[in-house]
């Protein structure tokens, strides 16, 4: 009786290791978003927010600084990865012959005084501008008239206990978690503009702060067009606060921020008059593809006069009601569901649904966070000293930035994420030839293409800082 093969003949062949005595390159594209870094204002203004050359070491803060955002843009996750560079011979001819150790780099991120982190901070503003400005000029079709800044905040989960400024942070759902919390705002493209690294005692940070810091830039459109709003603004109910309202009023902004019931708009609901949510033919041509139908949607507004403005202000807060069938009795059993939106919105002008559908892209939001804490690995912070882990969240700020423009210039209409960002533009086997005082890198056709487009829209226009009125207060 013949035994049957049950791996069906297939076999994996031998393979004979030997030592290679060409350059090896795994990461070949990296060297563009580097030089496009470098290059042009960014790499000037980056440059000027780090620390001033005080030590005998032979690596300048600026050549760590990029060799920083060079291991993020990489996936690294920890400072321990900075030796996967010293089999690069790529990375060895851009900086020098010869990788730091793990120490340098940890050093490098602990030597930021308070004054450099504030300068860092002002400059991933400008970054987001700049970035946001360019992106648009090669894409003019991208993003809207005027910038829409989400701002929301996340918990960072450590284990280590003697980390500096780390201890128990309750969520909304009364769940603690022991590390650190954090706020960022993103426009509506997915640039990050500002972002800040909190304390357990202080996780709500200074959102009011990081809002005036991105608003200010616009005072300049402010002036030329005093009648039209400059930005918007959404966050969830935590960011429905003094502050928040202040500096957006003041800035000539637009909120729409969800309505807490701690405001009691809840509290009136029997006494409103509610008119009919409108479903678009797309909404319903969804709807019948699922073989649904449109549930009852109602809108209704109350007026908001908050404590802290003695009666002299009062805002609009857009109330949705919506039935929600019951998950096992169907249609005819449920209830309903309420969701509030508090805005400054000139109503006259505007409906009360396209208030609430303003108020919906926040959502993307919550896609940004997953990107920094996931791909890039801001969920755990490498250092003791809390310093040195906000440089570090603001340098992954920094290569996520640059990662989400790589992804709207290859691809505008539906960018991708970091992970595949880095398989297709960054992540690729090369060699690399040296001669003539020139560098060059020998790698596949279709990676070629997809490098050579990216390279092409970078320079089809200038990266410079836009003109803005950039504070440095």
């Amino acid at each position: 009786m013949v035994m049957r093969d049950p791996k069906g003949g297939f076999r994996i062949p031998n393979v004979k290791l030997e030592k290679s005595k060409k350059a090896l390159v795994s990461r070949a594209g990296l060297h563009g978003l580097l030089q496009v870094f470098d290059t042009t204002d960014l790499g000037k203004e980056f440059a000027r927010c780090l620390p001033e050359e005080g030590s005998n070491r032979s690596y300048g803060n600026y050549q760590l600084g990029l060799l920083w955002i060079a291991c993020l843009l990489s996936g690294f996750d920890s400072i321990d990865d900075i030796e996967e560079f010293d089999d690069d011979d790529l990375i060895l001819e851009l900086f020098g012959g010869k990788v730091p150790t793990a120490k340098t780099m940890g050093n490098f991120l602990r030597s930021f005084s308070e004054q450099n982190i504030r300068d860092f901070k002002r400059f991933l503003t400008k970054m987001g501008y700049t970035l946001r400005a360019h992106a648009q000029a090669v894409h003019p079709h991208k993003g809207e008239a005027i910038p829409h800044f989400k701002i929301d905040g996340t918990i960072h989960e450590q284990h280590g206990k003697q980390m500096e400024g780390c201890g128990w942070i309750t969520k909304s759902e009364g769940v603690q978690i022991y590390g650190y919390a954090s706020q960022t705002i993103f426009d509506e493209m997915g640039f990050c503009d500002a972002g800040e690294l909190c304390e357990a005692a202080h996780p709500k940070g200074h959102p009011e702060e990081l809002l005036e810091q991105v608003l200010s830039p616009l005072r300049g459109k402010k002036i030329e067009n005093p009648f039209e709003k400059i930005a918007d603004v959404s966050g969830d109910t935590a960011f429905l606060t003094e502050g928040v309202v202040r500096v957006t009023q003041s800035n000539h902004a637009t909120f729409t921020i969800a309505a807490p019931r701690t405001i009691l708009w809840h509290n009136h609901l029997e006494q409103m008059e509610w008119t009919p949510w409108e479903f678009s033919e797309e909404q319903l041509k969804k709807l019948k593809r699922k073989k649904m139908t449109p549930q009852e949607t109602l809108l209704s507004r109350w007026h908001w006069s908050p404590s802290w403005s003695k009666g002299t202000l009062k805002f609009p807060v857009i109330i949705k009601k919506e039935w929600r069938p019951d998950d096992v009795m169907g249609e005819t059993c449920g209830s309903y569901h309420y969701h509030a939106v508090a805005t400054n919105r000139d109503l006259t002008h505007q409906s009360y649904q396209s208030v609430v559908e303003a108020y919906r892209p926040r959502a993307e939001m919550e896609n940004q966070i997953k990107e920094f804490k996931i791909n890039f690995d801001a969920k755990h912070l490498p250092c003791l000293k809390k310093s040195a882990n906000e440089v570090y969240f603001l340098l992954v700020l920094v290569a996520q930035n640059l990662i989400r423009w790589a992804a709207i210039l290859e691809r505008p209409d539906k960018p991708h994420y970091a992970k595949k960002i880095r398989r297709k533009l960054i992540n690729a086997p090369a060699q690399l030839f040296t001669g003539g005082g020139q560098l060059a890198l020998r790698v596949k056709e279709k990676f070629l293409k997809e490098v050579t487009a990216f390279i092409e829209r970078w320079r089809s226009h200038s990266v410079t800082l836009p003109p803005l009125a950039f504070s440095t207060a």
